[in-house]
Formats: C-alpha cells, sequence, structure tokens
C-alpha cells in the first residue's frame, strides 16, 4: 500500500501555475494580507515561495481543471 507524501511548495506552484485565472492575485492577497505584486512574484516564480501563499493558493486553485487553448 502506497503512503501519500506532502506536496513542497515548488510542487504546488508546478500544480497552481497552469490553473491560474483573472483575479486569482488580488483574491488571494486580500486573503492572506500580502501586496497583490508579491503574490504575483510567488505564483510565477520569481520569488522564492512563501508557504502560507502558496499553501492559500493551492487551497482554492488546485482542484481547478487547466485552461487548455482549442
Amino acid at each position: 500500500m502506497a503512503t501519500k507524501t506532502k506536496l513542497t511548495p515548488k510542487q504546488k506552484l508546478k500544480v497552481i501555475t497552469p490553473r491560474l485565472k483573472r483575479g486569482d492575485f488580488a483574491n488571494l492577497s486580500r486573503i492572506t494580507g500580502y501586496d497583490p505584486s508579491h503574490v504575483r512574484r510567488v505564483l510565477i516564480g520569481e520569488s522564492n515561495p512563501n508557504v502560507s501563499i502558496v499553501n492559500e493558493a493551492y487551497k482554492r486553485i488546485g482542484r481547478r481543471k487547466t485552461s487548455t487553448a482549442k
């Protein structure tokens, strides 16, 4: 029986990034209390992963389907 392991913040970012939608940075900044520009830098990988931002984003965005271009 395989055991589940927790995802690292970098693994969570790989799941979150293709699922981002318009307004997600503003909503996450309102929830976490961080500046929207900081939230954006963290989620697109320009800044070191802030665990509270990544966890909140994963909780809210992680289950979405990825958007595919048709």
